[in-house]
C-alpha cells in the first residue's frame, strides 16, 4: 500500500466540488477510496463506489441496518466493509450472512475515553476508537498499510441544529422530514425522513477525533487535508489537482 493514496471521502459540502465535477471524479475513480455512513444513497446515481464502505457510529449502524447489509450481500465492487454494529449486539446486530461475508471485516471496536486516545490501533482486533467515523476510517487506512491518507469533505463545519429534528434521549435525534437543501452535507438526500444520528458536537467529539489522528499518527504515514473550506486546523491543506501531480 506504500504507493497508494486512500482518499478519506467525509460527507460535509466540499465534497461536492470532486463529486459533480466529471474531471475531479474520473481521477477519484482511480484511486483507493473509503466511503462513510449513508453516502451509500447516492453511490448508483454517480456510478461511483468506494473502495472500502463503513460506519463507526452506533446510532447511525443501526439505523441504516438494513441497507447496509444489503450493500454486503449486493453484487457491486466495494472490497471490503467495516460496520462496528450496535453498543450491546456489537457486529452481531448484523444477520451470520452478513457477518460470515468474506467483504465484512471483523472488528472488536473498543469504546474509551476519547479524550485520553493515546495510541493508533495497529490491529483490528483491538481496534480503538478514535472518536468520529472519518478519523477512524483514516486508523483503518493506516491498519492496511497506508502511507498517505488525503481527507476530502471533512470540513468540520457542521450546523449544530437543523429544522425537521426532533430529540429522540441524549444527543441521539430524528429527521422527521425530508429535506430540500441539507447544509452539513454535499447532497440533500443524505439524511432522509425516519433516519436517526447523533448531533455532531463538533468540538467536543468531532474536532477531538482529529487531533488524536494527528497526535497519534506514525511519523512515516502522511495525512493531507483536501478541503480548503475545513476547519480541521491538524493537517496541511493541499487541492485536489496538486495532490494527484
Amino acid at each position: 500500500m506504500k504507493d497508494k493514496i486512500l482518499f478519506i471521502l467525509g460527507n460535509g459540502p466540499s465534497l461536492g466540488e470532486i463529486m459533480n465535477n466529471d474531471e475531479n471524479l474520473e481521477l477519484l475513480r482511480q484511486h483507493d477510496t473509503f466511503g462513510l455512513n449513508a453516502a451509500y444513497r447516492i453511490y448508483e446515481k454517480y456510478n461511483f463506489y468506494p473502495t472500502y464502505f463503513g460506519c463507526f457510529d452506533h446510532v447511525v449502524n443501526i439505523s441504516h441496518k438494513n441497507n447496509f447489509e444489503n450493500l454486503v450481500l449486493s453484487s457491486n465492487p466495494i472490497q471490503k466493509f467495516f460496520f462496528i454494529g450496535s453498543s450491546d449486539k456489537r457486529q452481531n446486530l448484523y444477520s451470520s450472512r452478513v457477518v460470515s461475508n468474506s467483504r465484512f471485516q471483523k472488528m472488536n471496536f473498543i469504546n474509551r475515553n476519547i479524550e485520553s486516545f493515546s495510541r493508533i490501533s495497529t490491529t483490528f482486533s483491538n481496534f480503538v476508537n478514535m472518536g468520529s467515523s472519518g478519523a477512524n476510517a483514516a486508523q483503518v487506512g493506516i491498519v492496511l498499510g497506508y502511507k498517505k491518507i488525503v481527507l476530502l469533505g471533512c470540513d468540520c463545519n457542521y450546523v449544530e441544529k437543523i429544522n425537521g429534528v426532533k430529540i429522540v434521549s441524549g444527543s441521539k435525534v430524528e429527521l422527521t422530514r425530508n429535506l430540500l437543501d441539507n447544509p452539513n452535507y454535499w447532497f440533500p438526500e443524505y439524511q432522509q425522513k425516519g433516519d436517526r444520528f447523533n448531533v455532531p458536537q463538533t468540538d467536543k467529539f468531532q474536532m477531538l477525533s482529529w487531533r488524536n489522528l494527528h497526535r497519534t499518527c506514525p511519523k512515516n504515514v502522511q495525512i493531507i487535508n483536501g478541503s480548503f473550506q475545513s476547519k480541521i486546523p491538524f493537517f496541511s491543506k493541499q487541492k485536489f489537482q496538486q495532490i494527484l501531480r
